[in-house]
């Protein structure tokens, strides 16, 4: 008797097992739910799936791993030994690098073959606001404090709120910049030095996209890029309110991460702004790597080119 837990679909005479993957489906559980033990290959064809789609879908063979070509796409994951550590072992694939990296698979990825490395490198979602909301809440109190002692304004309420908000946007900015030109940076497979690094910060997030441990930055390296930043950023800032504009910063920092992750794990309502920004999320994982960068917002996208177009729907997506 077939197990009614399993969720079995068909392509190209192979049969795959995805009842896994039904949470993270970027179409919704409701797109996929009529194509439960049915054949999907012209479906797929239809709806013009990337490469990337039928990369993920050889992870869900019913017998193990597809290793047969469903595209033009070999198998890159023979190039690589999933029970080591990844981050010394990418470097190795020169050029083939940018193809494998942008290719997602359903799986757990070690970076580091020590524990205590290791342990630096994941991070569960709620470590971030644990960490950063008293943070934050003592530099908005010295940031009051220092705009009542150096302006002798005794209603600091509205320019402090001011403050904050610039920091926020700021903060927008910042990130579309480092998700553009820093996370996508644009490397050659001769730079080994360069594919460790965007392995590290960004290109592991895209080939384990489902991994909830590392969808949001660790603390210690955040506090790095956050100390860098108030010298860059901030310090333009006049005295007064500095901090409280590093404050905003930090502040859209959080928010930041936290609609990431709620991006990947979240179940937004139909015609929501963190809908639509779910969707946008997902095509830039899957189709287009080269857009969409902004993450909590589209606005510099849009400022810079750089927007996904979305298709309109026959019918809503419930994730």
């Amino acid at each position: 008797m077939k197990n009614e837990e399993q969720f079995n679909v068909k392509h190209r005479n192979r049969n795959y097992e995805i009842q896994n993957f039904l949470s993270n489906h970027p179409g919704g559980i409701n797109y996929v739910r009529p194509y439960k033990d049915k054949d999907i290959t012209k479906r797929m064809e239809d709806t013009q799936h990337s490469k990337a789609a039928y990369y993920l879908l050889r992870e869900y063979k019913d017998n193990g791993r597809d290793e047969t070509s469903t595209d033009d796409t070999s198998d890159l994951e023979k190039l690589v030994d999933w029970n080591k550590p990844m981050l010394s072992q990418v470097a190795s694939l020169g050029n083939k690098y940018i193809d494998w990296v942008v290719l997602p698979v359903d799986r757990k990825l070690r970076l580091f073959e020590n524990p205590i490395l290791e342990s630096l490198t994941i991070t569960p979602w709620y470590v971030v606001p644990i960490v950063w909301i008293p943070i934050i809440t003592y530099f908005i109190y010295m940031g009051i404090n220092k705009y009542v002692e150096l302006t002798k304004d005794e209603s600091p309420t509205v320019p402090s709120v001011l403050s904050l908000f610039v920091g926020i946007i700021i903060w927008t900015l910042i990130e579309y910049s480092l998700h553009r030109w820093i996370f996508h940076m644009k490397i050659s497979g001769n730079s080994k030095i360069l594919i460790y690094i965007h392995f590290a910060i960004h290109g592991l997030h895209h080939k384990v996209p489902f991994d909830p441990k590392r969808l949001v930055f660790p603390p210690l390296p955040a506090a790095g890029i956050a100390f860098a930043l108030y010298h860059l950023v901030a310090g333009c800032f006049p005295e007064y309110n500095r901090l409280l504009v590093f404050s905003g910063g930090l502040t859209g920092y959080v928010i930041y991460d936290m609609i990431h992750f709620y991006l990947h794990y979240g179940a937004p309502k139909e015609n929501t702004y963190l809908y639509n920004l779910k969707r946008y999320h997902n095509h830039h994982h899957f189709h287009h790597h080269d857009n969409g960068y902004g993450i909590s917002s589209m606005a510099w996208d849009i400022v810079f080119g750089t927007t996904i177009t979305l298709k309109k729907l026959s019918f809503g997506i419930k994730w």
